[in-house]
């Protein structure tokens, strides 16, 4: 009697495994198949756009990557328009938003030109004829912009002023 009750314990116990191994096994394959479709979705999504890429420059690239390809091309028009050697005046953090307004990320973009940004001698900055000044939606103020600066549009929101 003790063996019959002994070997149905240990029927139980063989049941209890064979129900974790088919669980564990169940799940591996959820997760191989969760994994395959996983690669399927991306590689089909950004397949196009690494491909358009790969003959863009490396700042370029990061900009669409990282921000868009509204962002890389002002970011190219940018870096097309603005001679190596100047200074640039970007909109201020207020009212404006990122990346156009950080000071650090625009150093990486634009990359050697030295840029500025708006603290209290604005005005002055934007006045001055040398420097060129990124236009974003209402920056820079119209009444600030020196009569030697003519304006080139990116878009109707996204431009540049640059001296004459």
């Amino acid at each position: 009697m003790t063996n019959t009750k002994y070997n149905l314990l240990s029927g139980s116990q063989t049941m209890k495994k064979t129900t974790r191994v088919l669980i564990t096994l169940s799940l591996l394959i959820l997760l191989a198949y969760q994994s395959v479709t996983a690669a399927q979705y991306l590689s089909s999504r950004y397949k196009s756009k690494f491909l358009s890429n790969r003959d863009l420059d490396a700042v370029i690239r990061s900009a669409d990557a990282s921000y868009g390809s509204e962002l890389a091309g002002f970011i190219s028009f940018l870096r097309n328009s603005i001679p190596e050697q100047e200074i640039v005046l970007i909109p201020s953090g207020q009212g404006t938003s990122a990346p156009l307004n950080d000071l650090h990320l625009m150093q990486y973009f634009l990359f050697p030109r030295q840029i500025k940004t708006c603290q209290s001698d604005c005005a002055a900055l934007i006045k001055e004829p040398g420097i060129y000044v990124i236009v974003q939606g209402d920056f820079p103020p119209a009444g600030l912009v020196s009569p030697f600066k003519q304006r080139k549009n990116f878009t109707e929101d996204l431009g540049l002023y640059t001296p004459k």
